[in-house]
């Protein structure tokens, strides 16, 4: 039996760059071993069998071929047959195994978790062009080029960031069930970005407040400032609402983000937005509908965020607003206004349902009095809308 080293040309990945193979010769037939390493074509001296320096990883590539070299040897000398090897150990894709962690988070009802899951494996998939691409196949260099690409084609940090941290928990869960004990990301480091600032100004949530409009633009607007209301509720979590969350004036919910229950008094500029729009549906705001579930649910509420977001923006600009205004504006700017009134950061952080302090203050701030919270959130809204 011999061997040699070949850079393997007939599928590339979307940045041209192609898998190089051990290919094992005996007895008139080969078969290639993966050895998780993708190159261009101009990195790799099939003479010298050697990837060359213009490689940045040249020299940890070169040792991993040296010592799968003397594997091959080592089993060749003392008689091992490569061809069949004993019991051999099923390799699995990952494009296969994220798909079937999306389908069990979408069946348990997690479908927020199974989105994610889902778009990060055809994000995946895009790039290889390889629905059978082993784990074993994924290295530092495969990572560096996936976020490579995605950067190329102008996707955002923090969306790519989003993407790799799930393929890392992708592996996490299939070496807990040992399908693979190939771990790449021990030296891979997943860039992020500081979170720009998603604040107004009490003059710039007024000038929304008083823009006269109507139709889908007024009703979009009105969701922002219900938003607001309620201490920035999360728009997944605001436009299921039911009446059924309103108990003793206050509207009680569970945030689908985090599971933590939240109870805020309806203030009466709230409830006077809510009864504006309330059409006796399933829902107090008449977006979802009772028949939608599950996935289904889950995309007709993106799809209404982005709408909003849409809104948003145009007013912003009737309005001379320089920013990028969204939803996450309620909750960012319900905070600043909040803090201006002079609110300790803790208490907001706990209306806003944060993480705060060290273990032991938390342990003290964690039931503060509803009423507190209550009297501030009266102030913050009486700031904008007096």
């Amino acid at each position: 039996m011999n061997y040699r080293i070949i850079l393997d040309k007939r599928r590339s990945t979307s940045d041209n760059k192609y898998p190089l193979k051990m290919r094992l010769y005996e007895s008139r037939s080969y078969k290639d071993k993966s050895l998780g390493i993708y190159l261009y074509e101009t990195e790799w001296d099939a003479d010298k069998q050697l990837v060359v320096k213009t490689c940045s990883s040249y020299k940890l590539y070169n040792s991993k071929l040296i010592q799968e070299k003397a594997d091959v040897d080592k089993k060749v000398l003392f008689g091992i047959d490569m061809q069949k090897p004993a019991k051999p150990k099923r390799k699995h894709s990952i494009i296969e195994y994220g798909s079937k962690l999306s389908t069990e988070y979408e069946k348990v009802g997690k479908t927020g978790n199974s989105i994610v899951y889902n778009t990060a494996v055809e994000m995946l998939l895009r790039y290889t062009k390889q629905r059978n691409i082993l784990f074993e196949e994924i290295d530092y260099s495969f990572l560096n080029g996936f976020q490579n690409d995605l950067l190329r084609r102008k996707v955002g940090v923090n969306t790519i960031s989003i993407y790799l941290r799930t393929i890392r928990a992708i592996f996490n869960k299939a070496i807990n069930e040992e399908l693979t004990e190939n771990y790449p990301f021990k030296k891979f480091r997943i860039k992020q970005q500081p979170t720009p600032s998603r604040t107004l100004t009490v003059d710039e949530l007024k000038k929304i407040l008083n823009y006269r409009c109507s139709g889908e633009r007024e009703f979009n607007r009105d969701l922002f400032l219900l938003s607001f209301c309620l201490v920035g509720i999360n728009f997944a979590d605001l436009l299921t609402l039911t009446k059924e969350d309103i108990v003793d004036g206050r509207v009680t919910f569970a945030r689908k983000k985090t599971h933590k229950v939240y109870s805020i008094l309806l203030q009466k500029q709230a409830a006077k937005l809510i009864a504006k729009w309330n059409k006796n549906n399933h829902y107090l705001l008449p977006v979802l509908l009772s028949s939608h579930k599950g996935m289904v649910l889950k995309k007709k509420t993106q799809q209404a965020i982005h709408v909003c977001n849409n809104y948003l923006k145009k007013i912003a600009k009737d309005l001379g607003i320089a920013k990028e205004v969204s939803t996450y504006y309620a909750r960012y700017s319900w905070a600043n206004v909040a803090r201006r009134l002079g609110h300790s950061k803790d208490l907001i952080a706990e209306a806003l349902g944060h993480e705060y302090g060290n273990k032991v203050t938390g342990i003290y701030l964690d039931n503060y009095d509803k009423q507190i919270i209550d009297a501030a959130n009266e102030q913050v809204i009486a700031a904008v809308f007096s």
